[in-house]
Parts: C-alpha cells; sequence; structure tokens
C-alpha cells in the first residue's frame, strides 16, 4: 500500500454517498486533501466504483468525486470504506484548507 501524501484530517461529519444507482447516509471520519474514511453499514457500495459524496456546507451541498479504494469489514459486515478522491474541486480544496485552521 502506498504512504499517504497529506494528513488526515479527523472529524465526525455525515454524507450521502452515491454510486452505481445506490445513496446511503454515512458519516466521514477522517479526510484530507485526496482521501477520506467513510464509517457506514451499507455493504451494497462496490469496491474500485465511482461515487460521489455530499457534503453539506453553509452555502448548501458540497459534491465530491471518488472511488472506493478500500473496505474495512467486521464479522461480515461493513464498517468503513476508503475513498480517493478524483480530481479535487476547489470548492473542497478550500474546504479542507479551513478546517486545518480550526484545529
Amino acid at each position: 500500500m502506498a504512504k499517504r501524501v497529506t494528513w488526515r484530517i479527523p472529524i465526525r461529519l455525515n454524507v450521502k454517498v452515491r454510486s452505481e444507482g445506490r445513496e446511503c447516509t454515512a458519516t466521514v471520519t477522517n479526510l484530507s486533501e485526496y482521501g477520506m474514511f467513510i464509517s457506514t453499514d451499507d455493504s451494497g457500495l462496490c469496491e474500485h466504483s465511482q461515487c460521489d459524496i455530499a457534503i453539506p456546507v453553509k452555502e448548501g451541498t458540497l459534491h465530491v468525486p471518488g472511488k472506493l479504494v478500500r473496505r474495512i469489514k467486521v464479522d461480515g459486515g461493513c464498517e468503513g470504506i476508503g475513498i480517493e478522491i478524483i480530481d479535487p474541486p476547489k470548492k473542497y480544496l478550500d474546504y479542507v484548507e479551513n478546517l486545518l485552521y480550526v484545529l
């Protein structure tokens, strides 16, 4: 596994994940400019699938494109998913940068 190029920011952030016609509510537990880990009970999300993460922000909803790159399973269920951010939008990069200022 390749090493991360940026630090992860610990956070508890409720989001919606859409992938292959499915949508689930989940919680981001850490994020960076190029990835995030999302805690979810939805085991129907497919590894290597493209997804859209909808993050609630003051201005409405920030949509971030990603790819599910790993799953962490516990006792046959899904505990969480690792997401690689694909071509992060400037608004998302600004969002992450602002989070660093409040830490």
